[in-house]
């Protein structure tokens, strides 16, 4: 086993000699001289041990999986992003088949097909005693038959734990960069009609028989499945009564909004969120004041700062606003229960198309910006600083989720124009456009206009007869 070699600071360091002794090393492992190549390539990890280069071809000098594993972590030490130590570990852990991994460099390009893929019922949600329909009923949280009663209970189990998966496992390999991209052809399993899907539908409703199938195809094996769910707590009844309330409030709306109003059946959708927790660690160095106001001595200090981030949501589809979400949030992922296709039973499930490579770019992004923006007040509370800089961010412990979260989705008609309409399907907050009355708008204004007016004038007259505008 190999054991780290200690640098002190009173070894010089040479770059132009470090960068002769690596080419040395990495030469001979190239060369299959493995003993020589590992008393080069540990001298120049012992000479700089910030570079994760020396370990990463460390690895490369034994066939031993605990010696090659040690090396990498000693890597990844050194550069906790370097994607070939993450690489090399993830296939060491034996988690993920090397035909999976991505080459070194390699990116996923848009597969863009031309023609629907076939696709074929995976579950078709009929009762076992009677061939019925079965319907989720959001009430009870069970599956039952309409026409025999027969129920079947789904499980609850929380998923706020279980069903983290690690970001590294996945995030090298091609399902890791995928998205939907294909149309899909399905011929029902009850009645043959043929039916032509959109991109990323994954469970739907037969319009011919209404009978409700999960589907799967060549794509969908290629994305990767859910591993939790957020089971709906509004009824499609509930929702629709919701929808009427919203369309009867707002300062400017139109008074015959709510009775002219036509709006459609809504339709119970599942969309995918990726969901990220994991660690985020700062380093950061600034000038402090260790003397007083008058007499300042500004001394370099140096530190770390954390932060632990629980639930970061990337939403998978791109077709979801960031202004429908924010009037739909809360979006609880608290609230989530292991999956189980049991709850798709009526609802359609869309696949998403932000894959988890790029959603998991968009939370760190995010966790690192909030980090740095509250870097100056965590760092040193209290104390007169200055020049506050903060190192590129490293990550570490990062797990995933890909959650299904309900909503209701339709739209209404107003003298002729269509708006669309979201319900959260949790908590029943209702997201959608409304007609603006330009006449309300600009008698509003108008008013506040003159009463401003007034009360100007007022003031002034105030003012003249207490004598405040005297010279």
């Amino acid at each position: 086993m190999s054991s780290r070699p200690e640098f002190t600071p009173r070894q010089a360091f040479d770059e132009q000699f470090y960068r002769q002794t690596l080419s040395a090393g990495v030469a001979a492992v190239k060369g299959g001289d493995f003993a020589e190549a590992r008393l080069l390539l540990r001298k120049a990890a012992q000479m700089k041990p910030s570079d994760p280069l020396p370990w990463l071809w460390l690895s490369a000098t034994t066939q031993e999986p605990a010696e090659q594993k040690e090396y990498l972590e000693y890597a990844l030490a050194a550069d906790p992003n370097n994607s070939a130590a993450r690489r090399g570990l993830v296939l060491l852990s034996g988690r993920v088949a090397g035909e999976r991994l991505l080459a070194e460099g390699e990116a996923v390009q848009a597969r863009q097909p031309q023609e629907p893929l076939q696709a074929q019922a995976e579950q078709v949600y009929r009762c076992e005693n009677c061939g019925g329909r079965m319907r989720y009923q959001v009430s009870k949280q069970w599956l039952i038959c309409e026409n025999c009663g027969s129920r079947r209970s789904l499980p609850l189990t929380s998923a706020a734990d279980e069903a983290e998966q690690v970001l590294d496992f996945v995030l090298p390999t091609r399902r890791g960069h995928t998205w939907a991209e294909a149309r899909h052809r399905l011929t029902c399993h009850q009645c043959g009609a043929v039916t032509l899907l959109d991109i990323g539908e994954r469970a739907v409703t037969c319009p011919h028989c209404g009978s409700a199938q999960l589907i799967e195809s060549e794509e969908s094996a290629d994305l990767l499945q859910p591993n939790a769910i957020a089971p709906p707590k509004i009824s499609p009844e509930q929702a629709s009564e919701l929808v009427n309330q919203w369309l009867g409030k707002g300062l400017f709306i139109p008074d015959d909004l709510k009775k002219l109003a036509q709006p459609s059946a809504l339709r119970a959708v599942y969309y995918p969120f990726w969901t990220f927790d994991g660690i985020l660690k700062m380093t950061w160095a600034c000038e402090v004041n260790r003397g007083s106001s008058q007499n300042p001595i500004w001394l370099v200090e140096r530190g770390e700062e954390f932060e632990i981030f629980d639930d970061e949501w990337v939403a998978g589809l791109s077709s979801l606003s960031q202004a429908d979400l924010q009037r739909l949030a809360p979006l609880d992922f608290k609230a989530i229960v292991a999956y189980d296709p049991g709850f798709l039973a009526d609802w359609s499930v869309l696949a998403y198309d932000h894959s988890l490579a790029e959603a998991s770019l968009d939370a760190r992004e995010r966790v690192a910006k909030r980090l740095r923006q509250s870097l100056h007040d965590k760092v040193l509370a209290g104390q007169e600083k200055r020049n506050l800089q903060s190192s590129a961010p490293e990550w570490s412990g990062m797990t995933y989720k890909l959650v299904l979260f309900p909503f209701y989705v339709g739209h209404y008609v107003y003298r002729g124009r269509a708006y669309r309409l979201f319900v959260n399907a949790q908590n029943g907050k209702v997201s959608g456009r409304k007609p603006i009355d330009r006449v309300k708008q600009g008698a509003f204004f108008l008013l506040v206009a003159m009463s401003l007016i007034v009360f100007l004038l007022a003031m002034y007259l105030l003012g003249l007869s207490f004598g405040w505008f005297a010279s």
